[in-house]
């Protein structure tokens, strides 16, 4: 892998983008019930300064969720009626094979139209016996003109609850 000149970098930073840093109150890596993160000064208590702000590999994860976990068709008052997923079409569907199935075609076809992926390595979507109603979806992606791949991992809830 050859190093990057400072150009080089900027001009990827450009294309990845920049956007307000999300938190996600849900249970570890569930991204649910996303609000504005805050930065604080060092130290206890920690004054409140500012809205944070993602960028690179952590704004790629953020901006990939948020297309994942937008139903297609909810931002078309805003002008972008191709934006998001339809695999929440599935809530109230049974975790089965074909289920599972048609929540990676939905993913993948969200991802298609994401302008800062490459590529889509790979997309599994799994289930746990003892998560009745949650599936799995492990994407590894390259973005555009990163070498080394994302790994992300998003539940989805068929039930329609948080996952």
């Amino acid at each position: 892998m050859s190093r990057r000149t400072y150009a080089e970098l900027t001009r990827l930073h450009q294309r990845l983008g920049r956007d307000l840093q999300l938190a996600w109150a849900g249970p570890s890596g569930a991204f649910t019930d996303g609000d504005l993160a805050t930065t604080r000064e060092p130290g206890p208590p920690g004054v409140l300064l500012d809205l944070a702000v993602a960028a690179e590999v952590p704004q790629a994860a953020q901006f990939l969720v948020n297309r994942l976990m937008t139903r297609r068709g909810e931002l078309a008052p805003l002008g972008h009626p191709d934006y998001g997923s339809r695999h929440h079409e599935l809530i109230g569907e049974p975790n089965n094979e074909r289920t599972r199935n048609l929540v990676k075609l939905y993913i993948l076809d969200a991802l298609r139209q994401e302008p800062r992926v490459a590529k889509v390595l790979s997309c599994t979507v799994t289930s746990r016996p003892y998560e009745r109603d949650t599936v799995r979806v492990v994407l590894q992606i390259r973005l555009i003109e990163k070498d080394e791949p994302l790994n992300l991992v998003v539940p989805f809830d068929l039930g329609g609850g948080a996952s």
